[in-house]
């Protein structure tokens, strides 16, 4: 009598290799967890992520060794790291009075003398993703029904930059680009 293919043991077997493969690239996707504390010291360890309001005003840490983990606030650490995704403290000020702290993740590379962050901001009722430039430690929110006229301005110091987006040879889906852009340039000016 021919036995199936797949029996139950093979089931079981096959099971707990896929278990065991999840658990290993879990665990292997922790490794490139951390934080920068305020001396500037990258310490490893484990993130415990939770909703988007709650990772942009703290975090739980727990350092590679221990087995405690640790709350953090924007003041406490310059930036925290899973993965790919970088989150840096930044100072905003959401009315004319209040300034506060809060984690931003940057969407650009480290290099570069504009960067764009994206804010999910937990200030109301219900929570809002902004777009945030920062050039000269300056942060300005990106104003998505203005953009060519913000864009133009806030680019100006390079004219055939400021002049593209003008013409509308970049739109808003390229910024990205247009920073990348700026970026080199800049960088072209100290060679």
């Amino acid at each position: 009598m021919n036995q199936p293919f797949f029996n139950m043991k093979s089931i079981k077997i096959f099971s707990i290799l896929f278990v065991s493969l999840i658990a290993f690239r879990l665990h292997g996707q922790q490794a490139d967890h951390y934080i920068i504390n305020l001396s500037d010291r990258q310490i490893k360890g484990e993130i415990r992520l939770s909703t988007p309001a709650l990772n942009s005003s703290m975090i739980n840490f727990r350092e590679e060794g221990t087995s405690e983990f640790k709350r953090y606030n924007p003041n406490q650490i310059k930036a925290w790291s899973v993965n790919e995704l970088v989150y840096e403290s930044k100072a905003l000020i959401l009315n004319d009075e209040e300034g506060y702290t809060f984690f931003m993740c940057r969407k650009t590379p480290k290099k570069g003398r504009v960067h764009l962050y994206d804010f999910y901001n937990p200030m109301s009722s219900v929570g809002f993703l902004q777009t945030f430039l920062e050039k000269d430690r300056q942060l300005t929110e990106v104003d998505y029904g203005k953009f060519r006229k913000q864009m133009t301005e806030f680019f100006s110091d390079y004219t055939e930059l400021s002049e593209k987006i003008a013409n509308k040879h970049y739109k808003k889906k390229d910024l990205l680009m247009i920073i990348k852009e700026y970026n080199a340039w800049r960088e072209s000016l100290w060679n």
